[in-house]
Formats: C-alpha cells, sequence, structure tokens
C-alpha cells in the first residue's frame, strides 16, 4: 500500500513594518498522511470527519485535475491554532498538496508554491510554510517571487488569546487609502528591518508600522490594551502575527499574561514542507 506522511510549519507573517511583504516559519508543524483506501475519507485524531476542509478540497481538486483515484484516506495531525494569525489556512494548503504530490509522484516546490499562493492568496505566509526560514515574497513580472533572508534569531515567544479572527475580518478593518507619510514611515522601517537583518542585527524600531497593526487591534482592545504593554516594558521588538490576534516577541519574553491567554516559546524552523516517511 501506498502511504506519505508530510509536516508544513506554522508562519508568522507582516512582521510589524512587513506587511503583505515578510513571513517567518516556526517549529509548530502539521502533519497530513495520505493513504490508499478504497473510497475517500478523512481522520482527524481517530475520528471520521464527515464535511471537507481546505485539506480534503485542495487534495480533490488536485487528483481531479490529474485524472487520479479519489480512493485515498486522509489523516491530519493539526496543531496550528485555527483564526490565531499563525499561517493555519497555508499550511492546510501547502501540506495538502505536498502529501498528495508525494503520494502520486514527487514534489515540485515550486509548483507548490505558487499554486498555494493562488489558493490561499498571501505569500508572505506561503513562501515560509512550503521553504522555511524567514522570506520575503512580492508579486513581480515573472510572478509571485520569494527570497530567503539570514535570520539574526533563533526563536520567538507568541501569546495567544482565547478569541479568534478571520483573516477577511482583519483584512476589511484596513484602509483603502494610505497617507503619502505612512507609507513612507513604514519603507523607512522596513528598509532598517532588512538592513539590520542582513547585517545580523534586531533592530527594534525596523519593527514598528502604520498600515495595518493598530487597525487590526482595534477590533480587540484587551489584545490592544497587552500589545501596547509588551511594547513599552519589553526591549525585544513586539508585533501583531499575521493578522492576528496573536502577538509575538522576538527573544524570550515572561510577563504576566491576561487570563485566558497562552504562551508559546517557538523555535526558527528552517524546513518547510517536509517528508516524513
Amino acid at each position: 500500500m501506498r502511504k506519505v506522511s508530510v509536516s508544513v510549519p506554522a508562519t508568522i507573517a507582516n512582521l510589524g513594518s512587513g506587511f503583505d511583504t515578510i513571513g517567518i516559519a516556526v517549529d509548530l508543524r502539521n502533519v497530513v498522511t495520505i493513504e490508499e483506501n478504497d473510497h475517500f475519507e478523512v481522520f482527524e485524531k481517530g475520528i471520521p470527519l464527515s464535511g471537507e476542509d481546505l485539506i480534503a478540497k485542495t487534495v480533490k481538486a488536485f487528483l481531479k485535475e490529474k485524472g487520479e483515484s479519489m480512493n485515498i484516506r486522509i489523516v491530519k495531525r493539526s496543531v496550528i491554532p485555527l483564526r490565531k494569525g499563525l499561517g493555519s489556512s497555508a499550511a492546510a494548503i501547502v501540506s495538502a498538496l505536498g502529501a498528495i504530490m508525494a503520494f502520486t509522484g514527487s514534489i515540485d516546490l515550486r509548483f507548490v508554491f505558487n499554486k498555494a499562493v493562488e489558493l490561499e492568496g498571501h505569500p508572505d505566509n506561503v513562501a515560509p510554510a512550503v521553504y522555511g526560514g524567514l522570506r520575503v515574497s512580492a508579486f513581480t513580472s515573472k510572478g509571485y517571487t520569494s527570497l530567503e533572508i539570514d535570520t539574526p534569531f533563533k526563536f520567538l515567544t507568541v501569546f495567544v488569546p482565547p478569541f479568534e479572527t478571520s483573516t477577511e475580518e482583519a483584512r476589511g478593518a484596513l484602509q483603502k487609502k494610505v497617507l503619502l507619510s505612512q507609507a513612507v514611515f513604514n519603507l523607512q522601517r522596513l528598509g532598517i528591518l532588512l538592513a539590520g537583518f542582513a547585517n545580523g542585527k534586531i533592530i527594534k524600531e525596523g519593527f514598528e508600522d502604520k498600515l495595518h497593526q493598530r487597525l487590526r487591534l482595534l477590533s480587540h482592545p484587551e489584545a490592544k490594551r497587552f500589545f501596547e504593554y509588551l511594547n513599552f516594558h519589553l526591549n525585544l521588538p513586539t508585533f501583531l502575527c499575521g493578522s492576528g490576534p496573536s502577538i509575538g516577541v522576538i527573544g524570550r519574553a515572561d510577563p504576566q499574561i491576561p487570563s485566558g491567554w497562552k504562551k508559546m516559546e517557538l523555535n526558527v524552523s528552517k524546513r518547510g514542507l517536509k517528508i516524513e516517511n
């Protein structure tokens, strides 16, 4: 019987001034296993799932396009929190594409990257999920492009609240037009951020932002207060994870956290999509 398992890391995009640009992979990995079966089914934690999630939809679409048999069993092991700003959607799509490609032949990372961006829409999340590490991504004249940056830090602390934010909700909070001064502010900070990374330095001011974080935090007053507390009291870069509502800090931090929140200390993952067996 054919059987393959792949894992994909959680990712944190936006990183302060790097709105829709920078993403990093962290060692919190979802695993997807695909094996031969006499019909199509999906399991998680030993329980059959009746609905079709992103993984099932992505796998079915790939098999239909390739004219392959739908007789497979998918087994998911998901640890990345949903709608918390840790790239769960990107991880689902990348793991589905990687698993079914490995099951039916071989993995082409460039294809996975392009197809996942087409389906998920956020290359800053997809790129580190596919390739690992710290990535800068953009849409260029040659299509979506992603470049690796040396990572001058090894771990992050992420504070996860007991409430959620959908990508659509968070995107809807943003301004359709921004002031020239706001754009220049972010460009300058992003330049400082990337120059610091290139020289092995972490510059806190490089994470400052006027395009997305404040607007997204307005939807969650508790997260806004905690973000401001961390940013003021810690001499460490503080940023909204993806579209929120989780909050990240470069390095280790142990502040008093609000009731119901969870703290995760996560290593940067140099590996993206990986075949486990």
